[in-house]
């Protein structure tokens, strides 16, 4: 083999709000980033333009499909790099290594000294509104790296390990690095994702109903969602040498009507508006969303006002949420 090559693999659709933070701080420490965009309509692929060690590629699907963008972008940086030790961290646009991280040098050395199938384990704690504050889980690492074999990579459409599964390989945690993932930050497009995320597991008909309306409410609340003793300050080094360099990270575009919000509303035309009755997505202003969607047919009839489930669904549903919630608590408690 001629050399380690570290290789930052990330899909991409719209994350502008984020991008160019993100490839400013990956430039400096990975040989390589192989961005797979998804169709974006904002100035990604143009942000993209600005790095030299950026090599974009089209994800041209129009469906949400973890597993085949995975595998593009694994299979392409086997292409680019086919004689090199490959190094992959499989890094979503919104997760950033720490500041620190990033001059840890016997970290490094330790990754760059790791034999082929190894699966690398990194914390991500979860940057909470204002960035400030975040939540970290205790002993919460995530398979964010891998030694490549060249092993195939068998995926799931959605919520998919994002590295190749080696039975025969080692699993190896990292202390000192952090990922700080910077989705929680912003409560508008985290409530989307949510109600996205629930469409998505219902078209595809991956989780029941009750499921979908525990695991996606409608609206995120970091209060709910996270024990308050898992709330932490930011520690400053996290961020400093980021300001330093003019990345900015603290001023975070947190759109009222994002685009996931949108792409709702082209399944409420494609599969009509009742088979979603069941999803937590009905508090939600759509009929605003669709005034402020940039589709040229926004005016559709089919969507000039949507009404949500009636009042005796609502309340069979909220019935429903609670035995579901009182039985995950029997069960896991």
């Amino acid at each position: 083999m001629d050399s380690n090559k570290i290789i930052v693999l990330t899909p991409v659709k719209n994350e502008a709000w984020i991008l160019e933070q993100f490839l400013k701080s990956a430039s400096l420490f990975a040989d390589c980033i192989i961005v797979a965009d998804q169709k974006s309509t904002d100035e990604s692929r143009d942000i993209c333009a600005k790095f030299p060690k950026v090599q974009l590629i089209e994800n041209k699907t129009d469906k949400y499909d973890e597993a085949s963008r995975q595998v593009l972008l694994i299979e392409t940086a086997r292409q680019l790099f086919p004689n090199d030790k490959r190094i992959f961290f499989c890094l979503d646009a919104d997760e950033l290594f720490s500041a620190d991280s990033l001059t840890l040098d016997e970290s490094w050395t330790k990754i760059k000294s790791l034999k082929q199938g190894t699966s690398i384990y990194i914390e991500k704690p979860d940057i909470l509104h204002g960035i400030n504050r975040c939540v970290r889980w205790k002993d919460n690492y995530f398979p964010i790296g891998y030694i490549d074999d060249g092993l195939s990579h068998t995926a799931k459409t959605i919520h998919s390990k994002r590295i190749p599964e080696n039975p025969e390989g080692e699993d190896v945690y990292i202390d000192d690095i952090k990922i700080l993932h910077f989705a929680h930050s912003r409560r508008n497009v985290q409530s989307a994702k949510l109600r996205y995320y629930s469409v998505l597991e219902n078209i595809n008909q991956s989780k029941a109903f009750y499921v979908r309306r525990y695991a996606y409410p409608c609206f995120y609340d970091e209060i709910k969602t996270y024990p308050i003793e898992n709330i932490e300050p930011v520690p400053e080094v996290w961020l400093k040498e980021y300001d330093e360099l003019g990345i900015d990270l603290r001023h975070l575009d947190d759109p009222i009507y994002p685009w996931h919000d949108f792409e709702i509303l082209e399944a409420f035309k494609k599969y009509g508006l009742k088979k979603f009755y069941q999803d937590d997505i009905w508090e939600f202003d759509w009929d605003g969303c669709v005034k402020a969607s940039p589709s040229a047919d926004r005016t559709d009839l089919s969507l000039k006002t949507i009404n949500g489930p009636g009042i005796v669904l609502k309340a069979l549903l909220k019935v429903s949420d609670a035995m579901y919630t009182l039985y995950r608590k029997l069960k896991f408690n």
